[in-house]
């Protein structure tokens, strides 16, 4: 009778498990490879999974995505491209300009996800009339994450200018502790860069220098004096930075080894991943400026043209996963950004993601929402790779600011 029982039972089970494997799989390329990332990018593939789909996760860290990038140029070569890709910046409006990627127009509109998006933010989904994306996040990029113990121990407050954060930088240094935390590859040197550019010199400038690319703006004596500025910065990071990883230099300050890092939000998951919490552990600031400004940064995933209908059903149900409200709210917690969806409540979230959302509703009546020159959302890609060169070659040897801004102005011009 047992047997019996169990062999009804198990032609009972086939027909859904059967269905369960035929629901079909869904490739991702990714660059999310730290701890936090990892965390945070589970968030959607467990809701992917509760609707019997699996994930077959295809990761592929290093140097802001542009690992993972050259991936997929592979991929593609080889025609056998991914079920889905991470996207920053002009990277899906190329893609979706080369005719690889499924218009979403139908899913976008089934849900109404265009409703709840900023216009910002439409700039980068969408390829002409097609929806080619949909995006999980926004990271702010232009923050100060500091060590609390060691800002208290030094009796440093956060600064109001970027003068102000070198000066605490040299105390620090003499109270040997590394004052700014930093590895030696382009993006974050980039990062810090184009942080001081705007804070010093304000968003109409960024404006002109780094997304009109406007020949006088970019070889004028502000950016010198920005170059100036990054030369200070370049006084205040230990010899030890080749080779870094962010989230190794995140780890320093954590450990309290260095005092500061300049990085997108990303970096809060890092710390929120140690147990520690924001305001008793680390303090989260914007870069000093007297005119706020919020630089920012969308993680979205595209859905490559494939034939196999399971498949393609499995897309659909990623996509949907990652515009679901409640893993938005989920992957964001951990992640250290704020939900894509600007009808998400933040009101359960940490400090630092409250202020984030309040600053960017701020700056979006504001006309200061600007996107980030180091993941692509300034300027395309050519120019992008102009700017990452130049001061990436100037913060690692003894170029001068003015050789440096001849540089930009030759590169940029040969770029257009």
């Amino acid at each position: 009778m047992k047997w019996t029982t169990l062999l009804a039972a198990s032609i009972f089970l086939m027909p859904g498990a059967a269905m369960a494997q035929s629901k079909g799989t869904v490739e991702g390329i990714h660059h999310w490879v730290s701890e936090s990332e990892v965390k945070a990018l589970k968030v959607i593939t467990d809701k992917l999974a509760s609707k019997g789909y699996r994930w077959q996760d295809s990761a592929v860290g290093g140097l802001s995505g542009a690992n993972a990038l050259q991936a997929l140029r592979t991929r593609l070569a080889a025609g056998n491209p991914p079920a889905t890709m991470q996207f920053l910046g002009y990277e899906g409006l190329d893609w979706g300009k080369e005719g690889v990627l499924r218009s979403l127009n139908d899913l976008y509109t089934k849900n109404g996800w265009d409703k709840a998006l900023a216009p910002q933010l439409l700039a980068f989904v969408k390829s002409g009339d097609d929806f080619i994306s949909v995006p999980v996040n926004m990271h702010r990029q232009n923050w100060v994450w500091a060590n609390k113990a060691v800002f208290d121990k030094a009796g440093i407050s956060e600064p109001k200018s970027w003068d102000e954060l070198i000066a605490s930088g040299d105390k620090l240094k003499k109270a040997g502790v590394i004052p700014l935390a930093i590895g030696d590859e382009p993006w974050q040197i980039l990062e810090v860069f184009e942080a001081i550019l705007v804070d010093t010199n304000g968003p109409d400038f960024y404006q002109k220098a780094v997304i009109d690319l406007d020949e006088q703006a970019l070889s004028s004596d502000k950016m010198v004096a920005t170059f100036d500025r990054l030369r200070k910065i370049r006084g205040l990071v230990d010899e030890g930075f080749t080779g870094r990883d962010w989230a190794v230099a995140t780890g320093l300050v954590a450990s309290g080894k260095a005092a500061m890092q300049v990085m997108g939000d990303w970096a809060k998951g890092e710390f929120l991943a140690k147990g520690m919490k924001p305001g008793v552990d680390f303090l989260c600031f914007p870069t000093p400026t007297a005119t706020p400004n919020f630089k920012f940064v969308i993680d979205a995933f595209g859905l490559f043209k494939l034939s196999d209908p399971a498949t393609i059903e499995a897309q659909d149900a990623w996509a949907e996963s990652i515009m679901d409200p409640q893993v938005q709210k989920g992957f964001n917690k951990i992640k250290g950004s704020i939900p894509a969806r600007s009808d998400v409540s933040v009101d359960d979230f940490d400090a630092c993601a409250q202020r984030s959302f309040a600053d960017r509703e701020a700056a979006v009546a504001g006309g200061t929402m600007l996107g980030g020159l180091t993941e692509g959302f300034a300027a395309k890609p050519q120019f992008a790779g102009v700017f990452s060169d130049v001061v990436s070659k100037f913060f690692v040897t003894d170029m001068s600011s003015k050789d440096a801004v001849q540089a930009l102005v030759a590169g940029i011009d040969n770029a257009r």
